[in-house]
């Protein structure tokens, strides 16, 4: 008896630390890759069409559901592909949106078009910064698309 309440307290332990485990995972509400700033403090999703080169990239809170708008105008993201000759950068621009009223400067969509971008699945980068509530963050890697979190 001792045994069997033994091995359900542990299964119910496992169980829990699971769920735990996976309670913190985040989706990407424009199904792109999420880079997480701080511990789970904001994040930004980049969404790349990889025909065009064109990048949309969109701030969010904690658990990447509510946009966040920032005050940046621009974001610079360098980029590191496995030919590491091919390294070369891509400033996210912020842009203004007349049905939400954010303006550049009180925006949390941003977006680019870099040719470099055409037909690359994956690579590595560094978003070089970006301030989120009054929070700086610098140099934060991650993967395309793996993201960082």
């Amino acid at each position: 008896m001792i045994r069997n309440i033994a091995l359900s307290v542990f299964a119910l332990t496992l169980a829990l630390s699971f769920a735990t485990a996976h309670a913190h995972e985040h989706h990407a509400p424009h199904k792109g890759t999420l880079i997480e700033f701080g511990e789970e403090f904001a994040h930004l999703e980049l969404v790349i069409d990889a025909k065009t080169g064109k990048v949309a990239g969109y701030v969010l809170d904690g658990h990447a559901d509510k946009a966040v708008r920032v005050a940046q105008k621009e974001i610079v993201i360098n980029v590191t592909t496995s030919d590491k000759n091919a390294a070369f950068s891509f400033t996210l621009k912020a842009q203004a949106s007349v049905l939400s009223g954010e303006k550049e400067g009180d925006t949390s969509e941003f977006s680019a078009q870099n040719d470099a971008l055409k037909g690359l699945s994956v690579f590595d980068a560094v978003v070089t910064s970006i301030t989120v509530k009054g929070k700086s963050f610098e140099n934060t890697k991650f993967n395309f698309p793996k993201g960082n979190e």
